[in-house]
Parts: structure tokens; sequence; C-alpha cells
């Protein structure tokens, strides 16, 4: 059975949601402007680690973009954002994240440039962090709309640029997951309770 696109992404990020109400509680029972700026955090450190690279790390950069894909996902959920509706991505079936990837590559004219992703993806964070920086300040600012839309931003774009490397982020995406849960010494018992909606 073929799932649409919008589909897809909500079943990426319920996955996300059961994983980090299960491994991660310490961020999930923050405040929801806390839980964002704790993601704005994870980005710039991304964009640190991308900066870091000299030349071309075809292992770094992957890691560095799984990573990222996780964060966005995250950061969807806690901003109740529905990255499938937001993307407007087709609502054909057949579609898989590759395709998205590739559909998605060509409309952002993505390469493999680590330079250019440093670039566009320090853009994004970068208004990101605005945005968390204007909700510190209360500023007549919108940040809750500014934060979604950096969100999709930096979403396309690893979507995207994981497409013109060939990766599977799926795959790598799931095995991800594992090497955190495997890290709580809790693991075997937490893989068998149901997760509990954040308050």
């Amino acid at each position: 059975m073929t799932v649409t696109a919008p589909a897809l992404m909500l079943d990426l990020q319920w996955t996300q949601l059961s994983h980090d109400e299960r491994y991660h509680k310490d961020v999930v029972l923050l405040p929801l402007g806390e839980r964002v700026k704790h993601m704005a955090l994870h980005m710039a450190k991304y964009v640190g680690y991308l900066a870091e690279i000299d030349g071309d790390d075809p292992d770094r950069v992957s890691r560095i973009l799984v990573d990222a894909f996780i964060i966005t996902l995250a950061t969807a959920n806690t901003l109740n954002q529905d990255l499938g509706r937001d993307l407007a991505a087709p609502n054909g079936s057949g579609l898989d994240l590759s395709k998205i990837g590739h559909d998605l590559a060509a409309e952002l004219a993505t390469t493999n440039d680590v330079s250019g992703l440093l670039r566009t993806f320090a853009r994004h964070a970068g208004a990101l962090a605005k945005a968390c920086e204007s909700l510190d300040h209360m500023e007549s600012f919108p940040f809750r709309n500014a934060m979604r839309e950096s969100n999709l931003a930096l979403f396309k774009l690893v979507v995207a640029a994981a497409a013109v490397r060939s990766l599977d982020l799926a795959a790598l995406y799931a095995a991800r997951l594992r090497v955190v849960e495997e890290r709580s010494i809790f693991d075997a018992r937490l893989r068998d309770v149901a997760p509990v909606a954040a308050q």
C-alpha cells in the first residue's frame, strides 16, 4: 500500500514524538518557548559542524543532515506544525522521502556544494534564532510564524541535500534514533511503553 506525502510526514512526526516522549523527557517537559530555543541551539551547533568541514566529508555531512532532520521533526511537533501540509507536496500516492527530496532539490536548485549548504543552513538557523530572541524580548514580531517558516525551510533544505547525496534518509533516521535510544539504561523497558502525550 502506498502513502501520500502528507501521511508520510505525519508518520515521521509521530515517530519523533513517540521517541522524544520516551527518551527526551528533559526537553519535552520544558515550556514551549524553551523547547524551541533548545532546537535552535541544535541548529546553531550544526552550522558550526558544517563550518568545520574543509572541502568535503560525505560521512560527516550525512550525520549532520540526519541529526538536523530529527530536530526539524521535533521542532515541528513543538510548534504543532504539520510539515506535510506546509510542504505543499503533491498529494499523489507512491511518494517516499527520496522522491520528495529530489523534487525539493529541483525546486531549491540544491547541489552537493558544502559551502552552499552551510550558507543556506546558517541563514535559516539564524532566522530561527532571531524568532526565539524576539520571543524572549516580547517584541512586536510574528515569532510563531517565523519559527514555522524557518523550520520548514530547514526541513526542505535537509531533505533536498540528502537526496542529492543519494542518502536513504528514512533508513538513516531510524538507525540514528536507535543509537540514541540504546544509550538509555531503560531502553528495553521504554520500547514497550506506550507514549504519553506531553502536557
